[in-house]
């Protein structure tokens, strides 16, 4: 007799193959992980995998992260190692380094990361701070603010050498980090001895990562440091539910970039919304806006162009630093620039020096294929619109070639504006 296959289907409808041993079809699985924004939660029977129960007797969480990201369960594509890197703020190499390097001996990284990947306090070797009861909503969500302002504190101890808690070394970070907010704040790219106190100046005379030229002035050995501990910073900040790191001074490209690739959280982008449109002063508005402008989502990035189109503050302050950044300018002329878009200023007033014009009408179209930032492409293209006729010439067929490619509505709208000879302010 023939042996009659049962049929089974996914929840989905679709039918199940035959070498198909789970419950779910690849379609289905595989759009799943795209999704994944934080570790779902698993049945019971999840944990007694083999190489997974293996991996916890060991005692060793990369290869409990490994075995977890690699488990039958999430059918026959691993979650990638960028994927769950990105819900602690860590790069897929500092993953890879966990998940093949020596043990974790820091509690607080053990914790962490059991917390991330939900793994029961009963399959640990080490105990989790709970209490017996559940704790209430407002409670976990304090927890998770806290879990993700430490992921802040894991990429800056990776980029400083790995501090160990109230060590030597967590107060050279700490010093460091103070370095690198007193550059951001004098807006300069090092320091001279006197501008710096005497017990932050003693760490960093003794740090791999500053140099101290003849001259007694101090500067990091890479410069784009100051920009990621900065970030740093606001993060831990805005994970507590407080802007007030975030409305000291407008934030940088590369800071709000580094911020954004930690801003994962829902409660964290709920506080960027509200700073974004009822944020008390035009600094943390537009703050909030560019991080949010950089997180990837079309949703919210059309919001935060929205709210920056009608804020005139925030979008005079936007289009300053995008003009500044992209076209080389002073900041001052870069404001006077940003003016003649909304018509502050005599656009022939505010036009660029002679013969420039078509050098800026490039780089602002190729800043239009800028896939990190949804808001500075739309404000390159308000500034487009107020070049003369001359460089608009040159500029159409970049501009719409960078139509397909564009997942904002309100960045397509500002298109088309261009292409028409219209300001997109006026649409």
């Amino acid at each position: 007799m023939t042996a009659t296959h049962k049929q089974r289907y996914c929840r989905c409808g679709t039918r199940l193959a035959r070498d198909n041993t789970g419950t779910r079809c690849a379609p289905c699985l595989s759009h799943d992980r795209e999704r994944l924004h934080a570790a779902p939660k698993f049945p019971p029977d999840f944990w007694d995998e083999v190489v997974l129960s293996e991996a916890l007797q060991s005692r060793h969480m990369g290869r409990v992260i490994r075995a977890w990201r690699t488990h039958p369960y999430h059918g026959r594509h691993p979650i990638s190692q960028d994927r769950v890197a990105s819900w602690v703020g860590l790069t897929q190499a500092q993953l890879s380094r966990i998940e093949n390097g020596p043990a974790l001996a820091h509690l607080d990284r053990l914790v962490q990361w059991a917390e991330v990947l939900r793994v029961p306090a009963d399959r640990l070797w080490f105990a989790l701070p709970i209490t017996a009861n559940q704790p209430a909503e407002g409670e976990d969500r304090v927890k998770r603010r806290k879990l993700i302002a430490a992921a802040g504190a894991t990429l800056a101890t990776g980029l400083l050498g790995g501090a160990s808690p109230g060590g030597a070394l967590s107060n050279d970070r700490d010093a460091v980090e103070r370095f690198a907010w007193d550059l951001w704040q004098h807006g300069a790219g090092e320091l001279h001895r006197s501008q710096i106190p005497e017990g932050v100046r003693r760490h960093l005379d003794q740090h791999p990562h500053v140099m101290r030229t003849p001259d007694n002035t101090y500067r990091f050995t890479d410069p784009s440091l100051t920009d990621v501990l900065v970030a740093h910073r606001v993060f831990g900040d805005i994970a507590q539910g407080s802007g007030h790191l975030l409305a000291t001074a407008q934030t940088s490209h590369a800071i709000d970039l580094t911020i954004s690739a930690l801003t994962a959280d829902d409660e964290a982008r709920r506080g960027l919304t509200a700073w974004m449109h009822r944020g008390p002063t035009a600094v943390l508005r537009v703050n909030s806006a560019g991080i949010l402008a950089k997180v990837g989502s079309p949703d919210l990035s059309d919001a935060a162009i929205s709210a920056i189109r009608g804020d005139d503050e925030a979008r005079h302050l936007y289009l300053t630093a995008v003009a500044s950044r992209v076209l080389e300018a002073s900041w001052d002329e870069a404001a006077h620039l940003a003016a003649s878009v909304d018509g502050r200023v005599d656009r022939r007033i505010a036009g660029l020096a002679s013969g420039r014009e078509a050098w800026a009408a490039e780089r602002l179209t190729v800043e239009l294929t800028n896939p990190r930032d949804a808001a500075a492409r739309w404000c390159s293209a308000l500034l487009l619109a107020t070049l003369p006729n001359m460089a608009f010439g040159a500029t159409r067929a970049a501009v719409m070639s960078a139509v397909p490619r564009e997942t904002s509505r309100e960045n397509l709208r500002a298109y088309a504006a261009v292409l028409a000879g219209t300001n997109p302010l006026m649409i």
